[in-house]
């Protein structure tokens, strides 16, 4: 009987082990399949640069969060931080007016675009506002190189 209730228990060890480990290889592969999964925080700053000595009016917002109007002086900043969500849909849209009636948006984050597993991915999105559209910084360039058009198609 001894005998018996030793095995058991061993068996409970063993089985206990094994579930722990697993536990931890899945956490690792999240992980590794989705590092936005983390505390990961990203960044997103919009600069003035419309060049004339305009004032740009902007209002950003999720689906989750409305951040307001903001009116920005020329050459000045604004920054937001947010936590991309898991199943890579994080969105943020602006909406960008300055003189003479300019009005237009932009997808200033969009996970498709700016994620963590797409080919120009950015945690730190620093995008300078110009009448010709958004570009975006780009760390391998060190420049604000990474460009489009109001519509959201790439520059060349």
């Amino acid at each position: 009987m001894a005998n018996i209730q030793r095995t058991q228990v061993l068996v409970v060890i063993i089985i206990s082990l094994l579930s722990r480990l697993a536990l931890l290889q899945a956490e690792t592969i999240a992980l590794d399949v989705h590092p936005n999964i983390s505390t990961l925080k990203s960044i997103v700053r919009i600069t003035n640069r419309l060049g004339d000595g305009s004032t740009l009016n902007l209002h950003c917002k999720s689906p989750d969060d409305n951040l307001g109007l903001k009116i920005l002086a020329p050459n000045k900043s604004w920054s937001f931080t947010f936590r991309p969500n898991i199943w890579g849909t994080t969105v943020f849209y602006c909406h960008f007016t300055w003189s003479e009636g300019h009005s237009t948006h932009f997808y200033i984050y969009d996970d498709i675009r700016d994620g963590v597993h797409r080919g120009i991915p950015c945690i730190y999105c620093f995008w300078d506002i110009s009448k010709d559209g958004p570009c975006r910084f780009n760390q391998a360039t060190d420049a604000f190189d990474i460009c489009y058009y109001w519509n959201g198609d790439p520059k060349q």
